[in-house]
């Protein structure tokens, strides 16, 4: 599930989140209602580049085509679900508001999987690891890490807390330069 992510390029991407909050009309192409993110890709490329694109991605049975609309498929809402996750971040504001936010696991071995990848986000995340399944940021990320759990589902062995001190506080702050 983690690694199955089919390669898809920056315009397919695009196109993808576009049509995650709805159907995308063929005609809109030349319409005023395009949806801005696309302008770019039609200026340079135009509607017949965008064609092109739209028919690469029904090949891969990501999009149908039906007339003049375009939907995502089952698998295109996976994919595009796959994308969002990946490309989650966690805001770093100018001002720390002086919480730690640690983010803990227990996710049992049936779901090792699953467990590396979550694992593997907390680091790619700017998490720092302060115990075996324990890991901090000072930063709000309830929000983004479960929607991580959720994809994975293993929110049942996720926890999110929130402290204003930590032990190793002075440690923590120079290592995020706070």
């Amino acid at each position: 599930k983690m690694e199955s992510m089919m390669r898809v390029g920056r315009w397919e991407k695009e196109i993808l989140k576009t049509l995650g909050v709805g159907i995308l009309l063929l005609g809109s192409l030349v319409m005023p209602g395009l949806p801005i993110i696309l302008t770019p890709f039609i200026k340079r490329r135009g509607a017949k580049g965008f064609k092109k694109v739209v028919n690469r991605l029904e090949e891969k049975g990501v999009v149908y085509l039906s007339g003049q609309k375009i939907k995502l498929t089952s698998r295109g809402k996976k994919l595009l679900e796959e994308i969002e996750i990946k490309e989650i971040e966690i805001r770093h504001p100018h001002k720390w508001d002086k919480i730690w936010r640690l983010a803990s696991y227990d996710v049992p071995e049936k779901f090792k999987k699953e467990r590396d990848w979550f694992r593997s986000n907390l680091r790619r995340l700017g998490f720092k690891q302060i115990q075996k399944s324990l890991w901090v940021i000072p930063y709000e990320c309830k929000e983004e890490i479960a929607a991580l759990a959720h994809y994975l589902r293993i929110s049942p062995y996720v926890i999110v807390m929130q402290t204003d001190f930590l032990p190793q506080h002075e440690q923590l702050k120079k290592y995020f330069n706070l």
